[in-house]
């Protein structure tokens, strides 16, 4: 992810309703590759899906009309065990997608959008037979749950909504798009078609679906704000919701979350370690803002601290602290302009360097101190100091300063 926060756009294929039957979309780039949805218990260190939760189901790949049932059949295995879902997925059946929502809804789960890389995966292999086979075995694996370089897209999203609670964290990313008239093949996946092929009777059946489908969005809690925003864009075209859409829409609505510090092998760029923040900024409406920290070598045993900030209207260009137990670092005011990054949001980027042992230190404790200098204007009027979690840090820091020597 660059400084725009532009999401590598992996593809999305849609998927049908009814023979023939309704889809989400075409094929994009790279979304044929994608196996079938599969569905499997993850472990991970403590906190590593949340506070106090170590256990998830991780849900990957393409979603298919009988994905609920292979669902519903892992829930049953599990009994009174109740964990949250986490979604990686470009899309697929809008009849598997809602199926899935609903059996959310009625199991009371919690659901969120993050790739899990079992232990022995190779983060940079999207879709590794070998790993994929791994992933179907129907064992609990070890495994990280990583919120960068992810995505829940198309009828993914339809899924998404259906849960209880819905948790987009920091750094991932929902697209929308149309829905569109296909068919199944044999395996239970879409093909879709051209709407100027359509036949009458098809075009039918394409608007009576697009109502069963807004009426779903809206027996989910969801502002139908967001099918109407799914049906302006093209089935051959895809469009990542903002943060203040995610939260008008009902979908997320959390003022703060964090993400944990996770490593990033790229590309592009060179190994990383990333954190992103969102905050709820301002009064009513709020807005949603991402804040992403990224940790490079530099030379000299240094790390390059890049922090780059969506920027609210209350938001001013003053130095920001970075403290830990009477340490600090500071971030100037950046000397250029903001730039226009994604949904056409400013973003500025500050840099500092810092010793390794400054993050190495952080990681043996519970938070990280960020302040920001009051306005020249009002200097009465400080903003109060935010505290990031160290979660992940200590592991992530590890891997890094091995990368730097």
């Amino acid at each position: 992810m660059n400084a725009k926060f532009s999401p590598s756009v992996l593809g999305v294929i849609a998927a049908a309703l009814t023979a023939p039957a309704i889809a989400a979309a075409e094929p994009q780039q790279g979304a044929e590759s994608w196996p079938p949805i599969v569905f499997y218990i993850a472990k991970g260190e403590g906190d590593a899906c949340g506070a106090s939760c170590s256990e998830w189901i991780a849900a990957e790949g393409l979603i298919d009309r009988r994905a609920a049932e292979r669902l519903r059949s892992l829930l049953d295995r599990q009994g009174r065990r109740k964990l949250p879902i986490y979604f990686h997925s470009p899309g697929g059946s809008v009849e598997g997608g809602i199926a899935i929502g609903r059996l959310m809804r009625e199991r009371g789960m919690t659901a969120g959008v993050g790739r899990t890389i079992p232990r022995g995966c190779d983060p940079l292999q999207e879709h590794e037979d070998a790993c994929d086979q791994v992933k179907r075995s129907g064992r609990e694996l070890l495994a990280e749950l990583r919120t960068a370089r992810t995505l829940c897209n198309s009828s993914c999203v339809y899924a998404l909504i259906g849960a209880a609670v819905r948790e987009v964290a920091a750094g991932a990313r929902i697209g929308v798009h149309q829905i569109a008239v296909g068919r199944y093949d044999e395996r239970g996946m879409p093909a879709s078609l051209d709407r100027k092929s359509l036949s009458p009777a098809q075009l039918k059946q394409l608007q009576a679906e697009e109502v069963r489908l807004a009426r779903y969005v809206g027996e989910m809690g969801i502002d139908k704000a967001l099918f109407e925003a799914a049906a302006q864009i093209a089935h051959e075209r895809i469009r990542y919701l903002s943060l203040d859409e995610i939260a008008r829409f009902g979908i997320d609505r959390r003022e703060f979350q964090e993400s944990r510090w996770m490593v990033d092998e790229g590309p592009p760029g060179p190994l990383a370690v990333i954190k992103f923040v969102v905050e709820a900024k301002g009064s009513e409406p709020k807005e949603y803002r991402i804040t992403r920290i990224r940790l490079t070598c530099a030379r000299g045993g240094e790390i390059r601290v890049q922090y780059s900030r969506e920027l609210a209207s209350t938001d001013r260009p003053a130095s920001i602290a970075v403290t830990l137990r009477g340490d600090a670092f500071v971030l100037a005011p950046p000397r250029n302009k903001p730039e226009l990054g994604y949904n056409d949001v400013k973003i500025e980027d500050r840099v500092a360097r810092v010793p390794v042992a400054f993050f190495a230190e952080a990681s043996t404790g519970d938070g990280i101190g960020i302040r920001q200098a009051p306005d020249a204007s009002v200097p009465d009027k400080a903003a109060p100091p935010t505290r990031f979690s160290t979660h992940g840090l200590k592991a992530a820091i590890g891997v890094l300063a091995q990368r730097c020597r």
